[in-house]
């Protein structure tokens, strides 16, 4: 399968004007992987969203989900771009439907912070849901840590967000952080969390909880 990858457009701001994120995730048996896949790209390189994009991920070690579909954009200038035919959208939803079966912790968001980067380069990921007691704070000490490590990570990227709807354990916020691999991860977090810049974010964040993270793969995104 061709991937087709754009980079993510998010604000690096924390505002009521802030890229909306909504994700619904998928739970598809391994042998109707490249069919799901299949039917994404059909339906979604023809079209045109008027901000943002909509990208493919697959998941790894969470429960009951092995894909999930990001739609990002601004909530002012959201939708397509192009007008389809509803018939369009009731197909593609058809035949999804024969792949997937139930899953559970989709949700809404709000981006706080994003560094881009080389997102074709760097495209598997480890996301950590996170409840925050106090969000201002967590979130102007993990922007300041997320600065000063910047000549650490290079092109990877990284990002932050309030959660706004979905059930997910009591989950307020996520954080990402992206890699070249699961090893590159591994090698470049553990660096990280050496860092006197991780130090100090552990002394100002606030009192936190990590509920659950997992593993994300990029595998096809369209604007």
């Amino acid at each position: 399968m061709k991937k087709a990858i754009f980079l993510l457009l998010f604000t690096f701001t924390i505002s009521l004007s802030a890229q909306s994120i909504r994700v619904y995730n998928l739970n598809v048996a391994p042998e109707n992987a490249a069919s799901v896949g299949d039917l994404f790209k059909e339906y979604h390189e023809n079209g045109k969203r008027k901000s943002g994009n909509v990208t493919l991920q697959r998941v790894r070690f969470q429960n009951h989900v092995s894909h999930r579909v990001i739609i990002t954009g601004d909530p002012n200038n959201w939708g397509s771009a192009i007008e389809r035919p509803e018939s369009d959208w009731r197909a593609y939803l058809r035949g999804t439907r024969a792949f997937r079966r139930p899953s559970e912790g989709s949700y809404t968001a709000r981006s706080a912070y994003w560094k881009n980067g080389d997102r074709e380069k760097y495209h598997v990921g480890q996301q950590w849901l996170i409840r925050v007691e106090d969000p201002a704070k967590y979130a102007a000490a993990w922007i300041k840590f997320a600065k000063a490590i910047e000549p650490m990570i290079g092109d990877r990227m990284m990002g932050l967000g309030a959660i706004n709807m979905g059930d997910l354990d009591g989950a307020s916020h996520y954080t990402v952080f992206y890699g070249e691999n699961m090893n590159d991860l591994e090698i470049i977090l553990n660096k990280i969390r050496t860092s006197k810049a991780y130090e100090e974010f552990v002394k100002t964040r606030g009192e936190n909880e990590i509920i659950k993270s997992f593993s994300v793969e990029d595998l096809l995104s369209f604007n």
